[in-house]
């Protein structure tokens, strides 16, 4: 593995490259940006590149050999753990690092933000007195979340968002011989709600994407008409499988984007179009202001699906809000 094969992410891949090819690499780097937009993938290949005999990830050396046996020693991975990076787990890094490194090890730190402060706190100490010939790189979807003296002591490499037509790839390469026009519906829809992450395009793709998407547009097609005692009857039937219930809100976050995408006069920006009858219909039982706040409700209640929140209860109150924004 080597950077030329990392996608779209040029301004970032040529920053690595020159950093390897000049020997200035810095101790610590943090990749920042959206889901799924290869930051895991440029860590890889960066590390393969510093490591590789060559410096090119050259996939024939020892080095690299041992690379693609995931049995290198200076090439390390630090997860979280039940959600949280502990003090433990950096103290552990701590002992890893306190000796004079020969060659370069490198640390890959992956949802960075996840740290406890207590953890944090003790990662900066290591930034402070960096280590010799360790690098550290740290991969987050929530920058603002990083300490901003953790911040302050790496060198920040910012990843875009990709080209519909590169996740549209990438689908079409994983739906090699499932043919059909299924499948050519289904990468049109997981391209556009993908948003230019192929990490959330395949965990789309992998979802059971269309049948649940006609369950949950129809009912937010008919919300706006059911009395209170219908829409509480409805978050009671509600499936409360987490998976399931994170697929929900993301469709539903894209329906409300588009009502608002429609109030605002921006139909190229619609996304669900085989709806758009049914979408012109229903943005004009809802104030922009409503749609917003619908919209920020279902955002909220997406962040807290990893904690132990009661589904039924909070989708409960989420229909609730959705059916009293509608205009009288």
């Amino acid at each position: 593995m080597h950077l030329g094969e990392i996608i779209e992410q040029e301004v970032a891949v040529r920053t690595l490259q020159r950093a390897v090819a000049s020997d200035s690499i810095a101790h610590a780097y943090l990749f920042f940006g959206d889901h799924g937009v290869g930051k895991k993938t440029t860590a890889l290949g960066f590390a393969h590149q510093i490591l590789c005999e060559a410096k090119a990830g050259c996939g024939s050396c020892p080095q690299c050999l041992k690379l693609s046996r995931d049995n290198h020693p200076g090439l390390r991975a630090l997860d979280p753990q039940d959600g949280t990076i502990r003090i433990e787990q950096i103290r552990s890094v701590h002992q890893q690092v306190q000796y004079a490194q020969e060659h370069y090890l490198i640390w890959i730190i992956n949802e960075a933000h996840r740290m406890t402060p207590q953890a944090a706190n003790s990662f900066l100490k290591l930034l402070e007195e960096p280590p010799g010939s360790v690098v550290f790189i740290l991969i987050t979807d929530h920058v603002e979340q990083i300490l901003p003296t953790i911040r302050s002591r790496c060198q920040a490499i910012s990843f875009t968002r990709l080209s519909d037509a590169a996740v549209a790839k990438a689908l079409k390469a994983r739906a090699a011989g499932d043919g059909g026009e299924d499948a050519g519906k289904k990468i049109e829809l997981v391209t556009k709600m993908a948003q230019g992450s192929i990490g959330r395009a395949m965990d789309l793709w992998e979802s059971p994407l269309l049948d649940r998407r006609k369950f949950v547009l129809e009912q937010l097609i008919n919300l706006p008409g059911m009395s209170l005692y219908e829409v509480l009857g409805l978050s009671h039937r509600w499936e409360e499988e987490r998976q399931l219930v994170a697929l929900d809100l993301t469709i539903m976050l894209h329906w409300y984007r588009d009502l608002w995408c429609l109030q605002a006069g921006l139909e190229h920006q619609v996304l669900n179009l085989d709806y758009l009858h049914e979408l012109s219909v229903s943005c004009k039982r809802y104030h922009r202001s409503s749609l917003e706040q619908i919209s920020k409700a279902i955002i909220g209640l997406h962040g807290q699906l990893d904690r132990n929140v009661r589904i039924r209860f909070m989708m409960g109150n989420l229909l609730l809000q959705i059916r009293k924004g509608v205009l009288a």
